[in-house]
């Protein structure tokens, strides 16, 4: 069953943005590569990690991905449920391949498929 595995926090300045959640919570921030993309890691045990990045033109400001065990299958059930692709299947290098869509209510999700799925 697919469960939420990722967060995004969408802002004008995500490095800043990155550091104030670092503050508050403890968080551990590190910029992933030379993209303005920062990893957040939130803790040991049950929860789930994210990140920080620019605005993107879905004007949403988080953005939930669950983990999938097939991306095509994922997107086709999408559609067939009435929602809609905003970004077809994107490989990410060393962490498997994303696909985002709307749901009928306009919120923007992901979907992850990993490079390997145990």
């Amino acid at each position: 069953m697919p469960r939420p595995v990722h967060f995004e926090i969408h802002g004008r300045d995500p490095e800043a943005g990155s550091a104030f959640y670092g503050s508050v919570f403890g968080w551990t921030i590190e910029q992933w590569g030379e993209v303005p993309y920062w990893l957040a890691t939130t803790g040991e045990g049950p929860g789930i990690d994210g990140a920080f990045a620019p605005v993107q033109d879905h004007g949403q400001k988080v953005v939930l991905t669950m983990e999938v065990d097939d991306l095509a299958e994922a997107v086709q059930r999408v559609r067939d449920a009435g929602g809609t692709v905003a970004m077809d299947s994107s490989p990410i290098p060393g962490v498997g391949t994303l696909a985002q869509a709307f749901d009928p209510n306009g919120v923007m999700f992901g979907m992850l498929e990993p490079l390997t799925n145990e």
